[in-house]
């Protein structure tokens, strides 16, 4: 046999197993080139709606992180499909179709998978804001990657010409949590005429000091650092305008990580008032930075940001 008629075989056996393990819904698997890398993307379809010009397809960062608690580096997920399960049943069918880009993690994790995941979310152009010195540097030398660009001009085209629809700021929006958020900003501020609406959920707003980037795959604890805050902040003053018809989704746990969010959020939060942009922030009392948690804020988003 082919090895690529047999990959093809593989891939649509594990496809058909997953559906089966899905609460609601189906996806269909395909690897996009990102580089000298193939990236994996999954399109879920949560209900049997007809894809027309009044389907909404969003894009989701973490993609492994979206469905089967098997698939998630740490066996804990948001379980969209669950999510669109309740809907269900309350018979809600949001038109929609969801694009999960998978992270530059690799599959159950390796060594170095955080470091390579924080460095590809990691806003590009947050860099020049950075004060100058090593740290600068160090960033500008580790950022060869351009996560956003590979959304814009690899996986929107594939989607596009799978469906023979044309994306834009209309019919397309982007969400994300933690660096997925920060990420899912950066993308909107960036290319807002192809994307209408971001939802950053418990976004990373607080950056990495450098010695806890090195120590991250042992430690997995981060508190934060000043100058990346400062950094991301006003980037963000200095290009709020290009998201002045746009809808923006943010919200927050209290626990763990999230409590570190607080401040930034808020200082966000008046930013975002001050420039009059459509958005909406929502904090969860008890919600710690945790996919499951992330899942449960997932239907509010949407219900916000569509």
């Amino acid at each position: 046999m082919n090895k690529s008629v047999g990959f093809i075989l593989l891939l649509l056996m594990f496809t058909n197993t997953m559906n089966a393990e899905l609460a609601n819904g189906k996806i269909e698997e395909f690897f996009i080139k990102n580089g000298i890398e193939e990236r994996k993307i999954r399109i879920y379809y949560p209900n049997n709606n007809s894809v027309d010009d009044n389907t909404t397809f969003i894009i989701m960062n973490d993609g492994e992180e979206l469905f089967l608690e098997r698939d998630s580096w740490r066996g804990r997920t948001w379980r969209i499909d669950k999510s669109f399960n309740g809907l269900a049943k309350i018979n809600k069918d949001p038109n929609v179709i969801i694009i999960a880009v998978q992270s530059a993690k690799k599959y159950k994790g390796k060594f170095f998978d955080n470091t390579r995941r924080y460095l590809e979310l990691f806003p590009k152009e947050v860099i020049e804001f950075l004060p100058e010195g090593n740290k600068k540097k160090i960033y500008g030398s580790l950022a060869d990657t351009d996560y956003p660009k590979f959304l814009v001009e690899s996986v929107v085209p594939f989607v596009e010409g799978k469906f023979e629809i044309n994306l834009d700021k209309n019919n397309l929006g982007i969400i994300g949590s933690s660096m997925g958020g920060l990420s899912a900003l950066n993308t909107i501020i960036e290319y807002p005429d192809e994307f209408g609406f971001a939802g950053c959920l418990s976004t990373h707003w607080i950056g990495i000091k450098p010695w806890e980037y090195l120590l991250l795959p042992i430690r997995q604890r981060i508190s934060g650092d000043q100058d990346t805050i400062d950094a991301i902040y006003e980037y963000i003053k200095e290009n709020i305008s290009t998201i002045q018809n746009h809808k923006v989704y943010f919200d927050r746990g209290t626990r763990g990580l999230d409590y570190l969010y607080k401040k930034p959020q808020e200082d966000v939060d008046k930013l975002f008032l001050d420039n009059n942009i459509n958005f909406e922030t929502q904090v969860y009392k008890g919600h710690d930075h945790d996919p499951v948690d992330f899942g449960k804020r997932f239907i509010p988003a949407i219900e916000f940001l569509l």
